[in-house]
């Protein structure tokens, strides 16, 4: 049914029943493109590790901060930017945040030693933490109510693209130039910079902000005079981050964090160091599983396009936490199992995790009103990152120290948590209009 709103003696269209226009192409290119560059900055230091560890003599713990410190810059990025996002408006923190990336990667090509490597991609850290706070923020407002769901989802889609890119560069590259594999992530950058130049404010943040003159502007020029923008809770007074506990809502404000923190621990431990992973695991053609796992993770990843679709969030969350659980725990309990069983249940893992990573992207924007919700997935992101940069941190040790058996046993712990908090805290937001 179509909504209106009352404009003088004008009934206006709601902005979310509107059909596609180039302003939605436009940002679904923006923010997606985003979404790609983070998987890829991630998914690059892997292969580079592995040709740069001889060179700068790196030790298990070094390898674990160097693969940590991006995620550790998230954490701090999503906490601080996603706020600012709020305070000054989404468009200058989503756009220059693009040259952060650019001028970063390309520093990547001076590095020296140890401690300047972990610098960069702390920094580095701290620009895609504004990607996580920011990004899902301007799509979710662009975006029409039908289908919001499955278009925020794409986010995953397009950060496991990104990532499984790297790794594709990463295995045809036949050059010893850690460095400048490093430093690639400034193509993505410079190409996605030069989209959301074209992007303006969007219209939820500004009539949040009682600045509705120039929403108006913005929805006649992008959208058309007939549409009006849904009705949102105005902002008395600048975001902040205490709000998020404070709320009435605190359980759903914490919940958004706590279940992307169990999902992305063992998912960015297992996947930076696959290589290891397998090698304790008796698997010693480690480099054709893992392009086969790459394509099971593609095509998990659209899988979870279709789980958004057809399940509530809450089934959504619950059942793919029980399916990672199980097939972790079998992993680790079964040490002498075959190759071939231990390939497969490895397969079902990196199927269901893209697929259940898609909800990252869906739930915080719809859990949190419009002038809490960059702060809010900011929030979200950097909570996640806690236990992604302690797990990455700490697989290379606890590997060399534990097996690989039981380390799988300790990542399976995870997502038991999160399939607890979900059934006790998980609440339904599908088809939920945004406030």
């Amino acid at each position: 049914m179509r909504q209106f709103a009352e404009a003088g003696n004008v009934r206006l269209l709601s902005l979310d029943e509107e059909p596609l226009k180039p302003i939605h192409i436009i940002a679904i290119a923006a923010s997606l493109g985003g979404a790609a560059l983070d998987g890829y900055v991630l998914g690059i230091v892997g292969p580079s590790l592995a040709l740069a560890s001889r060179e700068l003599a790196l030790s298990a713990p070094s390898q674990g901060l160097i693969a940590a410190s991006a995620l550790i810059g998230v954490f701090v990025g999503g906490m601080f930017f996603g706020n600012l996002a709020d305070k000054y408006g989404r468009r200058p923190v989503f756009s220059y945040n693009l040259l952060a990336f650019l001028v970063l990667s390309l520093l990547q090509l001076l590095v020296t030693e140890v401690w300047q490597l972990v610098a960069l991609r702390l920094a580095l850290g701290l620009a895609i933490g504004v990607e996580y706070a920011v990004g899902t923020s301007v799509l979710a407002e662009f975006s029409r109510r039908k289908g919001r769901g499955v278009l925020l989802g794409c986010f995953s889609l397009g950060w496991q693209v990104g990532f499984t890119t790297a790794f594709v560069v990463g295995s045809l590259y036949q050059g010893n130039d850690w460095r400048f594999l490093l430093a690639t992530s400034a193509v993505p950058a410079l190409i996605t910079f030069l989209l959301r130049l074209r992007l303006p404010e969007t219209p939820m943040w500004l009539k949040a902000r009682g600045r509705d003159a120039e929403a108006r502007a913005v929805v006649t020029k992008h959208f058309g005079a007939e549409y009006d923008i849904p009705d949102v809770v105005l902002e008395k007074s600048h975001a902040s981050p205490a709000e998020l506990l404070t709320s009435p809502h605190w359980r759903q404000h914490v919940y958004s964090g706590l279940f992307w923190f169990c999902q992305v621990g063992p998912f960015f431990a297992i996947f930076t160091f696959v290589g290891p992973v397998f090698q304790m695991l008796q698997i010693h053609d480690a480099t054709v599983v893992d392009i086969w796992l790459n394509t099971v993770q593609i095509l998990g990843a659209v899988f979870g396009l279709f789980l958004l679709h057809w399940l509530t969030r809450r089934h959504f969350v619950i059942w793919t936490f029980a399916v990672m659980f199980a097939v972790l725990l079998a992993i680790g309990l079964l040490p002498q199992a075959p190759v071939w069983l231990v390939v497969a249940l490895f397969g079902i893992y990196m199927f269901v995790a893209p697929a259940a990573n898609n909800i990252e992207y869906v739930y915080p924007a719809e859990i949190f009103e419009t002038r809490l919700r960059s702060t809010g997935v900011g929030f979200s992101a950097a909570f996640s990152r806690v236990s992604a940069a302690t797990a990455v941190y700490l697989l290379p040790s606890s590997l060399e120290m534990f097996g690989a058996s039981k380390t799988m046993i300790v990542m399976a712990m995870f997502p038991l948590v999160g399939l607890i908090f979900s059934i006790l805290w998980a609440p339904e937001t599908k088809r939920k209009q945004l406030r």
